[in-house]
């Protein structure tokens, strides 16, 4: 199985919505239409070069997307530099040429040095190629002249080699019937011209040793260490030797299965290895492995309560300077300087928003870039120049919502009825006792909602509605027995902790109590209708976007033969050959019968997660049994939104039917 295909079956029923391909113009205050609220960012990608005297980002629009250069020296930007988003590209395969129409969008933007910019582009939901723009030294004149050249190898870039300002490190993927994929390691030199020569065997840092999937560098740009993982079981390879020329690598540990395991780096020494895990714990920390021992010595730092996300590296020295992970909704980074920690104080304080988090810095950590971000205020981008001691304003993401009156997301803590913590976010338009819309999110395993921005609950807050999220049994970033909690338990435990957290939200906030209605996308979708079928006292409306409504139709997919997707099936639903009875009891179209409130289904034809058979079924059922209900289908449309038409239209429908079914309140939302 491909590194692509596991990707996708492992965000099985993630559903996210979002417009990654569109780009509108800012609206007048008197136009404020339900597409803002969806629109993509004007901005995006932003990083600062390795010495600190230039910043770059993309700019997307409609049919072309720019390369801008924040020169922070002269306090200037240059000319953007405009790439087509339309391109015809000639394949050649098996001797035989033909041609594909591309429409680019740019993933990832990395500076590799001072005069060199790589962009990741993809295309008609792939990969397309990296596009290197090469740059002449900006010190003598701005806008400086550049040259264009491409890489069409898949992989991702490793080390920057900050010694080597021409030189980087490239991973590019290969297909392995063992292990699903391993990287091979090239050195390139990018003031020449990458052609696919460059990436011959001979050319390879990892000729001999193991093929590995993740590999990790040293400040010198030698290989210190790295892993892989075959059917849950990751192992862990170490650098044996004491010079350069006598390296060799060698297997040191292997976890146990489903242990979450990824080295993230290594002592200055070599001595040891850093490793962010849950090995033998619940939550995931960072630990030390000691290469000589062969086994982890001590942690280095553990949340009590929430899984570690990522580490953050001094970009120079490659030193683990500290560690990010969502805390009580909120994206959070700690560092272990208390200098860092009070550049992150003072910008919550100046900016009055809640979520600070750096983005990137330049190789001597003078200039760092923050977001700034939380669910009433959509992000802004800041420079802070460590030698001035001041932080700039330098964008906002989302201008046309600068002035736009949004809810602020409050954070509730309960327990479930048998004692585990559970936190929830509740959104209340200015409103008196509003109606409320419940919202499980996706998944439902390994996946969590947040209290940053999202357009999808602002703009039912803005329709006059508020909004319940939970973070349930099954969701992410509360450890491994939150997580497992949650295995093969749709429409029973996962239900039981929405339920509990709706029945605290009712108690203790001023919304209107007989007036909810329950929604949701995917898993979310599937929620929404078992809901209302299990507790339909709680409701009073249900509506599904591309949700599940039969459990056993999801092993028939056609990838499902593969061994490995199987696998995951099983442990998130259930066993098709021994759980029948458990699969038929707990599909909404198995209990169809049991549908009494009014219910909005909607689908697209295009989704190859959640197949539109789904929806067919179910509505044919109702249909067929004279239950009222709407329905809707979505043509080209996958498993969520690409573009903004398509999720206004569902959403101005959704808005619709609500006011149908839930009384608004007195008071009408405040408009702004």
């Amino acid at each position: 199985m491909t590194i692509n295909k596991l990707l996708l079956t492992l965000s099985l029923f993630f559903f996210t919505l979002g417009s990654p391909h569109t780009h509108a113009e800012t609206p007048k205050a008197s136009e404020f239409q339900t597409e803002s609220f969806f629109k993509d960012a004007k901005y995006k990608l932003f990083s600062v070069n390795p010495s600190g005297t230039a910043i770059a980002y993309i700019e997307p629009k409609s049919d072309s997307y720019n390369l801008i250069i924040h020169d922070l020296v002269r306090g200037t930007k240059d000319d953007p530099i405009t790439f087509e988003r339309q391109q015809m590209h000639v394949q050649h395969s098996n001797r035989i040429m033909s041609w594909e129409r591309h429409f680019n969008y740019i993933a990832e933007l990395v500076w590799l040095s001072d005069n060199f910019i790589s962009l990741k582009q993809y295309s008609n939901g792939r990969f397309h190629r990296y596009v290197i723009v090469e740059f002449a030294d900006r010190t003598k004149t701005p806008n400086p002249p550049f040259r264009l050249s491409y890489i069409s190898q898949p992989g991702h870039w490793v080390d920057t080699l900050p010694n080597k300002p021409s030189n980087a490190i490239f991973a590019r993927y290969e297909d392995d019937d063992e292990y699903d994929y391993y990287v091979d390691l090239f050195n390139l030199d990018l003031s020449k011209k990458i052609k696919e020569s460059n990436f011959r065997r001979k050319f390879k840092l990892n000729k001999s040793g193991p093929d590995l999937q993740d590999w990790i560098f040293d400040a010198k740009g030698w290989r210190l260490g790295g892993s892989r993982t075959f059917n849950g079981i990751t192992e862990i390879f170490a650098r044996t030797g004491s010079k350069p020329r006598k390296y060799r690598y060698k297997e040191m540990w292997k976890s146990d299965k489903n242990d979450a395991v990824k080295v993230v780096g290594g002592s200055e020494s070599g001595d040891e290895l850093y490793v962010l895990t849950n090995h033998r714990s619940d939550k995931i920390n960072l630990r030390r492995f000691n290469i000589q021992n062969k086994q982890f010595d001590g942690i280095i730092f553990e949340h009590p309560s929430y899984d570690l996300k990522s580490v953050i590296r001094h970009p120079e020295t490659k030193e683990i300077i500290g560690v990010s992970f969502l805390e009580k909704g909120m994206g959070k980074q700690l560092y272990f300087s208390d200098n860092y920690n009070e550049l992150t104080t003072r910008l919550k304080t100046m900016s009055q928003i809640d979520g600070i988090y750096a983005i990137d810095m330049d190789t001597s950590g003078n200039n760092i870039l923050f977001v700034a971000d939380d669910s009433a205020n959509p992000e802004q981008i800041f420079h802070y120049n460590r030698q001035s001691d001041t932080f700039t304003h330098l964008v906002d993401l989302y201008p046309w919502l600068s002035n736009k009156k949004l809810g602020k997301t409050a954070l509730l803590k309960l327990q479930s009825e048998d004692g585990v913590g559970l936190e929830a976010f509740l959104t209340l338009p200015e409103v008196q006792n509003p109606p409320l819309v419940v919202i499980p999110h996706g998944g439902p395993i390994g996946v969590n909602d947040s209290r940053h921005y999202s357009g999808s609950i602002q703009v039912l807050v803005d329709a006059g509605f508020a909004t319940l999220q939970v973070n349930y049994r099954g969701s992410s970033g509360y450890g491994k027995s939150f997580k497992q909690q949650g295995m093969q338990q749709w429409g029973r435990l996962i239900e039981d902790d929405i339920e509990q957290a709706l029945s605290y939200a009712k108690t203790h906030y001023e919304v209107d109590a007989n007036n909810v209605c329950i929604i949701g996308g995917s898993y979310g979708g599937y929620s929404a209708l078992y809901s209302i079928i299990r507790s339909p006292e709680l409701y009073q409306c249900a509506a599904s976007f591309a949700g599940v409504t039969d459990l056993a139709l999801q092993f028939q997919r056609s990838d499902v033969q593969n061994d490995d997707i199987m696998t995951i099936l099983t442990e998130i639903i259930g066993n098709p050959n021994t759980q029948k009875e458990e699969l038929f009891k707990y599909s909404p179209l198995y209990q169809f019968k049991g549908i009494t409130k009014p219910v909005f289904i909607a689908h697209g034809t295009d989704d190859t997660v959640v197949d539109i058979e789904h929806a067919y079924r179910l509505h044919f059922a109702l249909k067929d049994n004279n239950i009222t209900h709407e329905w809707m289908v979505f043509d080209d449309v996958g498993h969520g939104f690409d573009y903004v038409e398509d999720e206004a239209k569902y959403y101005n429908a959704l808005i619709k039917f609500l006011s149908k079914h839930l009384k608004k309140a007195n008071a009408t939302a405040t408009q702004s």
